[in-house]
């Protein structure tokens, strides 16, 4: 895949940015709190989100209507730029941790903690949710996970046989499991892009479809501005959507649209889960 799309990840505008509060997090993470959160009691719903520039994810956050905050983690380049970082175990805590630190200090004297954590990812972002899965910890304390185009993979022995690197995969197939099952959430969306000498999207939302045993089935959907869906399967709280297209702009489109792909997925922070 051309680094281009990736870079354009962090670079797309939109319209006026909403109403809330922005505060610098440790390595670079970022912090929006809308105007309109408000925190159940004294627990923070926290909503992570890895390559995606903020001017589309904020947005996107007050279009869904979730109330949570957000913590946005951007760096230029490929799933090494976000695997590296968060091969740290103690970074993805230490960014829940601090984003509940400074909701608390909007009112001193609440002992605010973590209620529901859901992480988000475009395109390259896939390679920090992968290494935050291997840590136990940080498995159990996501709620729901959406990758939006964004779970590719390497292949395991010889590249022309095109299998998929079942150990690569491992965290991402636990999830798969335990969402179909109701304890998690995961929605995975993938176009119709092939990279060169690596597992798609495509392919890795089939082997997790394998995984849980829910079956593909094709549909015809018409998202508007030429976005067409092409397939859905669903087991549980388990979901992909495929969508043609196998250019940068149906790949960006994962992007710009994500409000419409979290308003898809089940909601991380209803209340009585």
């Amino acid at each position: 895949m051309s680094v281009l799309p990736l870079l354009m990840g962090l670079s797309l505008l939109t319209a006026a940015p909403p109403e809330g509060e922005r505060i610098d997090l440790a390595d670079g993470a970022k912090l929006f709190i809308p105007a309109g959160f408000q925190a159940h009691g004294s627990k923070v719903n926290i909503l992570v989100h890895l390559h995606g520039t903020p001017t589309v994810t904020e947005p996107a956050l007050e279009a869904v209507g979730w109330n949570a905050v957000l913590v946005s983690f951007n760096r230029n380049g490929l799933s090494s730029a976000y695997s590296k970082p968060f091969s740290d175990p103690a970074l993805f805590p230490k960014l829940i941790d601090e984003a509940v630190q400074r909701v608390a200090a909007r009112d001193p004297g609440i002992p605010f903690e973590v209620s529901k954590v859901a992480v988000s990812s475009f395109s390259a972002g896939f390679g920090g949710v992968r290494e935050i899965l291997k840590t136990p910890a940080s498995f159990d304390r996501v709620d729901a996970i959406i990758l939006a185009d964004s779970l590719y993979c390497g292949y395991a022995g010889d590249p022309a046989e095109k299998r998929v690197a079942p150990d690569l995969m491992s965290g991402f197939e636990r999830f798969a499991r335990e969402s179909a099952e109701g304890r998690k959430a995961l929605l995975v969306s993938h176009s119709a892009q092939v990279p060169p000498g690596y597992a798609s999207t495509t392919e890795t939302a089939d082997f997790l479809i394998k995984a849980v045993g829910a079956a593909s089935e094709p549909i015809e959907a018409d998202w508007g501005d030429s976005w067409r869906q092409t397939r859905r399967a669903i087991k549980g709280r388990f979901e992909v959507l495929g969508f043609a297209g196998e250019g940068p702009d149906d790949h960006m489109r994962h992007l710009r649209r994500i409000a419409e792909l979290w308003k898809k997925a089940p909601d991380p922070f209803a209340k009585g889960r």
